[in-house]
């Protein structure tokens, strides 16, 4: 349950200053750790490499920013 409630933070976090996130990262993955951008590439592979050296991985969120609207089919 406290990995859960970590991952939910990061993501209200996210969305709540989305706006902010892609004037920075746009067409980027970031690594969310404590509610703090602490990484980000283009490359999901390089990114998750680089955060699982310095962070533990279960409790960091990996988010994808753009501002171009992604459509998804379920």
């Amino acid at each position: 349950m406290v990995l859960f409630d970590i991952h939910e933070s990061n993501r209200r976090w996210f969305e709540e200053n989305y706006d902010a996130l892609v004037k920075k990262f746009d067409k980027k993955f970031i690594a969310i750790y404590d509610q703090t951008v602490v990484d980000s590439d283009p490359d999901l592979d390089k990114l998750i490499s680089r955060v699982e050296a310095k962070f533990p991985l279960e409790k960091v969120s990996i988010e994808y920013v753009t501002e171009e609207k992604i459509q998804l089919i379920l």
